[in-house]
């Protein structure tokens, strides 16, 4: 009998990172196979091969890879295939892709005596600060351009100009030097950033921006290869997903937030929510 398996494209996954899916493949008979690549070479690969592409379901980090795979076409997904499989996971992209999870934009620090931030805009006041998140800066500036796009134009401007100006150079931290700065970033760069998570002096506010409109975030996103070799496998996958990931420490999901209620609300965090298709519509400007 042929070995059952599920090939994912993805760029934040590793290989290794098959071991998230252990209870998926134990419960199904599934083996995972996880092909590590950049979203311009996942977009090469599916028109280079259509028909005959290597993976079945693609993975990514961030909306702004998603945006790098515009014009590649993915697997839409109809009203009986959602009701089936997938009745809880949010959609966009004309129904191509899925939230697999939001990814917060926090603010992390080493507690002093000083006054610290609690919202996004005290950064363009008298606060200097760094983010790790260079490659993905994109999509938190465009949250922040939209939300000030509602003030009136001189303080959105004066503002602006202030959160540039306080921005100062990472320090990337070493096994001398730790990094004691006050930091942007996404909840993904921190958890994943052992020599920032292991320091028992930073911390991480899950408090960011909800006195007022709530947190920022990217999402995790994932699409079915269209004409994919394993379509029934990704089909458990996806649905396996949508029934799990709702669960508190759901492994695969590493941490990320399901997608927020209508009042924007998700496993107590409050999120600032702009669609998806907003978010690409914005990114492309």
């Amino acid at each position: 009998m042929e070995k059952q398996e599920l090939i994912i494209a993805s760029d934040y996954l590793k290989p290794q990172d098959t071991s998230l899916f252990l209870e998926f493949s134990k419960s199904t008979g599934i083996h995972i196979r996880i092909i590590s690549m950049p979203p311009e070479k996942i977009k090469s690969h599916i028109q280079k091969f259509k028909a005959n592409t290597q993976f079945d379901l693609v993975m990514l980090g961030g909306l702004s890879s998603v945006l790098e795979l515009q014009g590649v076409g993915f697997h839409v997904l109809s009203d009986s295939y959602l009701a089936k499989y997938a009745n809880n996971l949010k959609t966009f992209q004309q129904r191509q892709w899925f939230v697999s999870g939001l990814d917060p934009y926090y603010f992390s620090f080493e507690r002093d005596s000083t006054l610290l931030p609690e919202v996004y805009d005290q950064l363009g006041a008298d606060f200097l600060w760094a983010s790790p998140d260079k490659e993905t800066w994109d999509l938190f500036d465009v949250h922040l351009s939209y939300y000030l796009s509602g003030l009136n134009e001189q303080k959105s401007q004066n503002i602006r100009d202030q959160f540039i100006k306080n921005q100062v150079e990472y320090f990337q931290p070493n096994d001398s030097m730790r990094n004691e700065q006050f930091l942007l970033l996404k909840h993904s760069t921190y958890t994943t950033n052992k020599s920032l998570n292991s320091n028992p002096k930073r911390e991480l506010s899950k408090t960011t921006n909800l006195k007022a409109f709530g947190v920022y975030a990217d999402r995790k996103c994932m699409a079915i290869v269209d004409q994919a070799k394993n379509l029934g496998n990704a089909n458990e996958f996806i649905s396996y997903w949508d029934e799990h990931y709702y669960r508190e420490n759901f492994i695969p999901g590493r941490g990320d937030y399901p997608y927020p209620d209508k009042n924007g609300m998700s496993n107590g965090l409050k999120f600032y929510i702009l669609t998806e298709d907003k978010l690409l519509q914005l990114l492309k400007k």
